[in-house]
């Protein structure tokens, strides 16, 4: 595995009159080339859990390993962390501040003490993954951007330090449905060339068409993890705990209680739709017999 939480803990502002325990108890592996969703209700904790993943938070209790190191042990470099885990926050173009893009997006390569020419191809790189070509924004402010450019320079940013896990905390919030497609087509694009992912997501249809496995957050602690299909198959669990399942999953349990035999295990589009056609096609063949 690459990423190993043991027993993580954490309380916001401990021994005040004000603390409140986030998260509790939680046992996570991530493992390298997987695309992890982190899903729960609000304030189930799993943005807190996603901010240990890189050091920027330190848990109350517990241990956050990267390839078996405590990533807080005296001595451990936390340049390792920073170039190995990659965190981009919800509304991520609030995270820009530099007075032009190239700069912005160079900020954390040149923090590495690369040079001026790896910087640069490295800023180069980034933006064309993100959908944006140098030459047209390299020396434009970031806040004279559209929001959903902005959106792709913030995570060019992020994907210049060329990090092995990118965790990304709710990255279509706020993005109308053609944002929302084309941000996620990238992020696709990023797990498909190698880069590990962990995606904070209240969007069910997201999780079951982009995630390999997830994990499921209730009251701090973590209560579920499996397949999509494992997980979305335990629907009333899911509901009990005030989520959602994805569309297709409610237009199955639809059929089923209208007397159809679709299939249970059936969470993503095109299953549906193979699912529809072997109906379709069963029922021709009943009604030409």
């Amino acid at each position: 595995m690459l990423l190993k939480l043991e027993n993580i803990g954490h309380t916001y502002q401990a021994g005040s009159p004000f603390q409140a325990r986030a998260i509790e108890d939680v046992n996570l592996e991530i493992y390298e080339g997987e695309f992890l969703a982190l899903i729960g209700h609000t304030g189930s904790g799993k943005s807190t859990l996603a901010q240990h993943l890189n050091g920027l938070l330190k848990p109350t209790s517990g241990r956050v390993l990267l390839n078996g190191q405590d990533i807080h042990e005296k001595g451990f470099d936390k340049k390792e962390v920073r170039r190995n885990i990659g965190l981009v926050f919800q509304y991520p173009e609030h995270q820009l501040f530099d007075e032009t893009v190239e700069k912005d997006v160079g900020f954390g390569p040149r923090n590495l003490g690369l040079s001026a020419e790896e910087v640069k191809e490295r800023v180069q790189e980034a933006l064309e993954k993100v959908g944006m070509r140098y030459e047209d924004v390299a020396q434009k402010s970031p806040f004279e951007l559209s929001g959903g450019q902005m959106r792709r320079v913030a995570l060019a940013g992020v994907i210049a330090m060329r990090p092995k896990v990118l965790v990304l905390d709710e990255p279509i919030a706020g993005l109308d449905p053609l944002g929302r497609e084309e941000l996620m087509g990238m992020i696709k694009k990023l797990h498909e060339d190698g880069t590990t992912v962990v995606m904070v997501s209240h969007s069910m249809d997201d999780v079951a068409r982009y995630a390999t496995r997830a994990a499921v957050m209730d009251h701090g602690k973590l209560v579920m993890t499996g397949t999509p299909e494992e997980i979305f198959r335990q629907a009333d669990r899911l509901t009990a705990m005030g989520l959602d399942v994805p569309q297709v999953c409610r237009l199955g349990a639809m059929l089923r209680e209208a007397g159809l035999a679709f299939p249970e295990n059936v969470y993503r589009e095109e299953q549906a739709l193979t699912a529809l056609m072997t109906l379709l096609g069963k029922g021709a063949e009943s009604d030409a017999e």
